[in-house]
């Protein structure tokens, strides 16, 4: 059978049908299935038709919001394209769910759709190593199932099944790719994921500010030395333990870094590269980061790399001649770093959002829940009419953050000012709140900074983690709608905070 050998055991197709969450295709057949095949080997008893619908149910739920009969914020269903992944204990199972929404001909109006890949909890990091290649052929399945179901009008698992049958040989070729992506592995599979993270650049160029800012050790700054050699360290975000490689870029380790390219880069999920902007040392700079691309492709490790403009102080942001930098040193970046993602934040260590920011986007990158968790917090801030929501660990990294387009009102403060305004003093107020009353998760503190501006943060726990919603209104109410609906929205974005990046 196909799946012997593979690390994926089963998928299902599902869309909201005429009695709510259906799953329309699910492949293998389950044992307890009404439909009959001669041919056995379609078959399987690892799941039962209750389990796909158990699938089904969870994934459409999460989809369904106010976008799909009303369009407040200008969302294009057409557009909507996440990726996340589910756990599903009871079958030890976790669920890689793209999420979607189509046109249906039969009922005239946007239906939300998901397909949902079934692999072993043991084989976990499978998924989060193949993440870019699954999906392609992932979107491509599912734009084909659209098709079957509204060429055939199928609405409910009972229509699907009468054309199922014809449809078997695009579940096997579906497969075979799936077959081919297993048979080229980037790294081994191992039950828990394995993440790396690399700080690189020229020497002087803020790292080591940069790492102790992330850490809040602020005294530690005004005595600080130079990084001399590689340094490794872990990190705990969400239960996965990152190591950090913190490279410095003195001259005579630079070609020693990349001839040791095995130890120091390869199998890195992401890349900071440093930059000063008040003395960016462009050529030198470019060289360095030119070999490092060189050998990333060599190995094709197609990796995110976050560009760090450190020491761009508010004071001095604005002089003609730090623009005149910033100008330059993107227009040198964009043609060396090829097809690698990348994207550029400008930091100073006395803007702790900049540098939380910046550090936060980088492990975002590496969630496969990152987009649905988005999703849902647009959603749930538009319907409460919040302006800005954002989700931060205890420690204020960011998890999360939307905002709303700012047509609704003027002077809408942006997230950056909001988080620098409240973060900081609410994590340390909500801390201090909690010790002394037990019943401080389940209300939130509100902090009012002008005459029709509020910020309020809300703490909550999930398992062991602490996390905290931190959101913008213009209405002194809307802690009374925290109090109200945030439980059930914490309700549904849990499941994808346990599975955030681990």
């Amino acid at each position: 059978m196909i799946f012997d050998k593979l690390y994926i055991k089963g998928c299902t197709f599902s869309i909201f049908g005429q009695l709510g969450p259906e799953a329309i295709f699910s492949y293998p057949i389950p044992d307890d299935s009404s439909l009959e095949l001669e041919d056995r080997t379609h078959y399987t008893s690892r799941y039962s038709q209750r389990h796909y619908m158990q699938v089904a149910v969870k994934s459409i739920s999460l989809l369904l919001s106010d976008y799909t009969f009303e369009n407040p914020d200008g969302v294009k269903l057409d557009d909507v394209a996440i990726f996340g992944v589910l756990p599903y204990p009871d079958i030890k199972t976790i669920g890689f769910t793209y999420f979607t929404y189509y046109f249906s001909t039969k009922s005239q109006q946007y239906i939300p759709a998901t397909l949902t890949l079934f692999v072993p909890e043991n084989h976990r990091s499978y998924i989060y190593d193949s993440l870019s290649r699954l999906k392609e052929p992932i979107q491509d399945f599912t734009r084909e199932m659209i098709t079957i179901v509204n060429q055939n009008q199928i609405s409910s698992e009972l229509e699907g099944m009468e054309h199922f049958q014809k449809n078997i040989s695009q579940f096997l070729q579906f497969f075979s790719k799936l077959q081919n992506i297993q048979a080229k592995p980037i790294s081994p599979i191992t039950k828990h994921r394995r993440i790396k993270i690399v700080f690189t650049g020229l020497e002087n160029t803020g790292k080591t500010s940069f790492l102790l800012t992330i850490k809040r050790n602020f005294s530690e700054l005004p005595s600080l030395l130079p990084t001399t050699e590689p340094t490794q360290d872990t990190l705990n975000f969400l239960g996965t333990t990152i190591l950090k490689w913190d490279i410095p870029g003195k001259e005579e380790l630079r070609n020693v870094i990349i001839k040791k390219y095995e130890t120091y880069i390869f199998d890195t999920d992401v890349l900071y590269y440093f930059i000063d902007i008040q003395n960016p040392r462009i050529s030198e700079s470019m060289e360095f980061l030119q070999n490092i691309v060189e050998v990333l492709s060599e190995h094709e490790q197609k990796i995110p790399i976050i560009f760090i403009i450190t020491k761009f102080d508010e004071d001095i942001s604005q002089r003609e001649q730090i623009q005149h930098n910033l100008a330059i040193i993107k227009a040198k970046i964009i043609p060396v770093i090829r097809d690698h993602p990348y994207k550029f934040f400008h930091t100073s260590i006395f803007s702790i959002y900049s540098v939380l920011n910046a550090f936060s986007y980088g492990l975002r990158q590496l969630s496969p829940n990152r987009e649905l968790l988005e999703h849902l917090l647009k959603d749930f801030i538009s319907k409460n009419d919040i302006l800005t929501g954002l989700l931060m660990n205890e420690n204020g990294l960011v998890i999360a953050s939307v905002q709303r387009p700012l047509i609704v009102k003027n002077n809408i403060l942006p997230i950056n000012q909001v988080f620098e305004i409240a973060a900081p003093q609410f994590t340390t107020i909500a801390h201090q709140f909690s010790q002394f009353n037990p019943r401080a998760e389940g209300t939130a503190i509100k902090y009012q900074f002008s005459e029709e501006d509020f910020v309020y943060l809300r703490k909550f726990q999930v398992h062991e983690f602490t996390f905290f919603g931190l959101f913008y209104s213009k209405s002194s109410k809307t802690d009374k709608i925290l109090k109200e609906k945030f439980e059930k929205f914490k309700n549904r974005i849990e499941n994808l905070l346990i599975l955030y990046i681990v």
